[in-house]
């Protein structure tokens, strides 16, 4: 073999195990800590049927000992414990569940963006009590009617989409049902459900019965703009943060350089907030803002368009005595009237 065979075999040798290094270090992801919970809306409940949260290592299983489900849409529901810690990040979803208000059952299987994910989880977030970097650590499967799917991810004050879907109807009865599953056709859920006050309150029965709200809103809540919050203080004064939780879900909490730093993002419409600001004599206030009247809040954005940039401005005025709220872009500026309002005293430490 000449010198020069002898020199390229090394060569190909000495990639070959750099090449199967890097193999080696993508193959030992990186695990974190993750629980999964179900979410559906109170006026559409969800009777779980069966389903997993599927990662290589690990799968978060669902069945129907979830029972009905319907917390709010995009609110955490219960969390079931396992022994395993830590997890990759999951790369599969796959879910089948009776809608009891439209009396059928969905099924699907959906592979999940791993990235994006795996994007989030690395990021993290500052939590504001602790000031340290936290994570997400719980995966919310949210089931509303049509079929519609959304999976989120969440930590404290924090909660992100990461996945949209949609299902499709499937037949399931009580003879090809699993055991533990065959209570579903033991009476109509329905009229047992909308009678049940443990279940579904009265104002939610009231709603219900008058079909509302329409079941394509689950979509529409997943539409954004281009907007920023601003809140205005008297002379001197400065608020400290600003969280929110939108129509889609997704909750944000600005504070410190989030809040310095905060511009206009495509968000969806906010369903509620709350802040605390300081006054000029350093006294602090807490606002809350929860919620906006939906119909009012919805149709002010769809009128200034998503062409633009929004503003939600909130105007705060000595002694924490009122608010005043506006929706603004460059060419138009609307109040916001009928926002159910909460104001501190003076917080005392």
């Amino acid at each position: 073999m000449t010198k020069l065979k002898i020199v390229l075999s090394y060569f190909q040798f000495f990639i070959m195990g750099l090449t199967l290094l890097s193999c080696k270090q993508n193959m030992e992801e990186k695990k974190y800590e993750w629980l999964g919970t179900v979410s559906a809306p109170e006026e559409y409940p969800a009777e779980v049927y069966e389903g997993a949260i599927i990662a290589n290592d690990f799968q978060y299983t669902f069945s129907t000992i979830w029972g009905t489900q319907n917390t709010g849409w995009g609110n955490t529901g219960g969390t079931m414990s396992v022994s395993t810690e830590t997890m990759e990040i999951p790369h599969a979803l796959e879910f089948t569940w009776y809608s009891i208000m439209e009396r059928k059952f969905y099924t699907g299987k959906w592979k999940l963006d791993k990235e994006k994910i795996s994007e989030y989880f690395e990021k993290g977030y500052l939590d504001q009590n602790s000031n340290k970097k936290e994570t997400y650590n719980t995966f919310i499967v949210g089931l509303a009617p049509k079929g519609r799917v959304v999976l989120w991810i969440s930590g404290a004050g924090n909660q992100k989409e990461v996945g949209s879907f949609q299902a499709h109807d499937t037949i399931i009865t009580k003879n090809t049902a699993y055991e533990d599953a065959k209570y579903i056709f033991n009476t109509d859920m329905k009229e047992f459900v909308l009678n049940d006050t443990m279940i579904i309150k009265p104002e939610i029965k009231k709603k219900i019965l008058a079909g509302e709200p329409p079941m394509n809103i689950y979509d529409i809540y997943r539409e954004k703009y281009n907007w920023k919050p601003v809140v205005i203080t008297p002379e001197g004064g400065k608020w400290e943060d600003f969280g929110f939780n939108c129509y889609n879900g997704e909750q944000e909490n600005l504070f410190g350089e989030t809040l310095k730093s905060n511009d206009y993002k495509e968000r969806a419409i906010p369903e509620f907030c709350g802040f605390y600001w300081f006054d000029k004599a350093g006294n602090e206030y807490g606002a809350w803002l929860d919620p906006f009247d939906e119909k009012e809040i919805l149709s002010a954005f769809n009128k200034l368009g998503k062409k633009g940039k929004i503003d939600l401005v909130i105007q705060t005025y000595d002694n924490n005595s009122k608010l005043n709220v506006f929706l603004q872009n460059a060419n138009e500026k609307l109040e916001i009237k009928n926002v159910h309002i909460r104001l501190s005293d003076k917080i005392e430490k």
